[in-house]
């Protein structure tokens, strides 16, 4: 099953673990700066907040910083805040926090962007998200 994506700014958010960009798609007010800061938390850096220019480099999607809000993380209740960030990932993941997923091992997701694809999970629910985002994309998902 794939999900298709558009070149160029989308409303999503993206951190990066060690050279691989984490995609955090959902609707707004869905949790994603929340999901980015839980990763940054861990060791991300952050790409992009609420925006991030989606192209095709080298036979990757990668995600770019918007210029505009580069370094800066909203958080619901507190503010934007400042953070370390970097200006582009190449995507290993996207999850979609708008979405539950009701498979206990569900098929193997993707979203394209042109003839590129990288892994989607649904997100909603999963504890622990960003442990779950770093593990995956440090050690993949098996095939069991």
């Amino acid at each position: 099953m794939s999900v298709k994506l558009d070149i160029g700014l989308q409303h999503a958010s993206c951190v990066d673990f060690d050279g691989r960009g984490v995609l955090i798609l959902g609707a707004s007010g869905s949790g994603k700066s929340t999901l980015a800061l839980a990763c940054i938390s861990i060791g991300a850096m952050l790409v992009g907040d609420d925006y991030v220019d989606l192209r095709v480099q080298d036979g990757a999607i990668v995600a770019k910083r918007p210029p505009n809000i580069a370094g800066l993380i909203e958080v619901a209740k507190v503010g934007v805040l400042n953070c370390d960030y970097i200006g582009s990932s190449k995507l290993a993941l996207a999850i979609d926090i708008s979405q539950s997923e009701v498979e206990r091992i569900p098929p193997r997701r993707h979203v394209a962007l042109q003839d590129c694809d990288i892994p989607l999970i649904y997100g909603a629910n999963i504890p622990y998200l960003h442990s779950v985002a770093y593990q995956f994309v440090t050690a993949g998902r098996a095939d069991v």
